[in-house]
Order: C-alpha cells, then sequence, then structure tokens
C-alpha cells in the first residue's frame, strides 16, 4: 500500500515527501523515507528524482508506474478513501446478497493535466488554458484560478481540454 502511495501521489500531483507516507499510514519520517529508498531500490529504480527545489522527489522524465495502472481513478480514490465510510467497509458482508455496486466508467485523464491543476492548487497559481465546451466546436482561451479539486462519479458535462499550460 506505502508503494502504491508513493506512485500515487508522485504521478499526480508531481512532488512526494516523507509527509505523505507519515500523514496516511500513522509512520516515522524515518520509516517513510526508507519506504521510499525502498521502492527506488526494490521496485522502480530511477522512477523518481529527489528535487531540492521542491524539498521532495518527483517523477523522472522515464517514470512508468509499477505497482499501480497510472489512472486518475486511483488518485481520486486515494483522496476520497479517507472521507467514503462505503469504501471502508465494501469487504465487508452485510447480508444483501440480492445487490451489487456499479462503478462508473473510468474517466481517461491525462497525468500532467491533473497533475498541473493540483499544484496550481497548492501553490495558488494561475492556469491559462484553451477549453472547448460539448455545445460549441470553437476553443476559447480561459485563466483560471484552481483552489479545490472535487471528485464525482456522474457528470453531466465532460469538458474536453484541448491546451494547457501553467
Amino acid at each position: 500500500m506505502r508503494y502504491r502511495l508513493i506512485e500515487i501521489v508522485a504521478l499526480w500531483e508531481g512532488r512526494l515527501t516523507t509527509n505523505h507516507l507519515c500523514n496516511s499510514f500513522g509512520i516515522a519520517r524515518q520509516q517513510a523515507s526508507k519506504d521510499i529508498n525502498a521502492y527506488l531500490r526494490e521496485v522502480a529504480p530511477g522512477n523518481l528524482v529527489y528535487d531540492s527545489k521542491l524539498k521532495g522527489y518527483k517523477p523522472s522524465d522515464t517514470f512508468t508506474p509499477k505497482v499501480t495502472s497510472g489512472l486518475a481513478d486511483e488518485y481520486l480514490h486515494a483522496l476520497a478513501s479517507t472521507k467514503d465510510f462505503a469504501h471502508t467497509f465494501s469487504q465487508l458482508d452485510l447480508g444483501f446478497a440480492h445487490t451489487e455496486m456499479l462503478t462508473p466508467p473510468l474517466r481517461q485523464v491525462n497525468p500532467d493535466i491533473l497533475r498541473t491543476l493540483v499544484q496550481a492548487a497548492r501553490d495558488g497559481k494561475k492556469i491559462d488554458m484553451g477549453y472547448v465546451s460539448l455545445t460549441s466546436p470553437d476553443e476559447e482561451s480561459r485563466i483560471i484560478a484552481p483552489h479545490t479539486l472535487v471528485c464525482t462519479r456522474l457528470l453531466r458535462e465532460k469538458p474536453r481540454f484541448s491546451r494547457f499550460c501553467a
């Protein structure tokens, strides 16, 4: 689970620190550092590089998920899992033999786009983006200042991003 979190946070947030592991698993900073080093040594050598400016690890140019699939849903689920009681109790047999939990299809999200949004929200930065709505094929330039990431299973309209720069 720790290796999975290492990959998910590094890929989708663009910065991994020992605090991510300490806060998620209730472990000491020394253990978190050992886990990151073990991940780099045993699981995915070269996947992360330490960036002293960021004071953390970032994905290398050759980053390839080894213990995750690299889908945005993994990141969004990790964010929601601490508040999602259904996830906590999903493996318990509560006696509902004739029910089934259905999940909507996965949304394919480009890691570069989500990473840029997460970093902009974290750092209080604005983003200049190209937006194409479902009702008009014309691209519009929009400057946004993301502040919150909202994860919902169902959307009425799915925006398409054609140009993106921070």
